[in-house]
């Protein structure tokens, strides 16, 4: 089950293998591009390119870092939304092979 405490575990199983926030390069410089580009475009790209107005809580990388995206490079960087990030996400896992858990209905 994915559900309560087996999730968890889970999910703290496979922060362990991809290693914490600041090993793949989230210091306080990414935070400070992060919070300055969300600042420059704070509307989720995604949803305006389908003519939704929705704000945007993450900086996602367009090029994904896993692919040789640059970590800082503003021209890598696009704003999105909870879900569309998750959307990206799931797309960018297919593209490598990978499996992909299923989205929250909710989200």
């Amino acid at each position: 089950s994915r559900c309560g405490p087996l999730k968890r575990v889970r999910d703290v199983d496979v922060d362990r293998q991809r290693g914490g926030a600041r090993m793949r390069g989230y210091d306080a410089r990414w935070e400070r591009v992060r919070m300055a580009h969300l600042h420059a475009e704070p509307l989720c790209r995604r949803c305006a390119s389908l003519g939704y107005t929705t704000a945007a809580t993450l900086v996602d990388h367009i090029l994904p870092i896993a692919d040789g995206g640059a970590v800082l490079d503003e021209d890598n960087l696009q704003s999105l939304c909870i879900r569309c990030h998750g959307i990206k996400s799931a797309e960018d896992l297919r593209k490598r092979g990978k499996t992909v858990r299923a989205l929250r209905p909710d989200v």
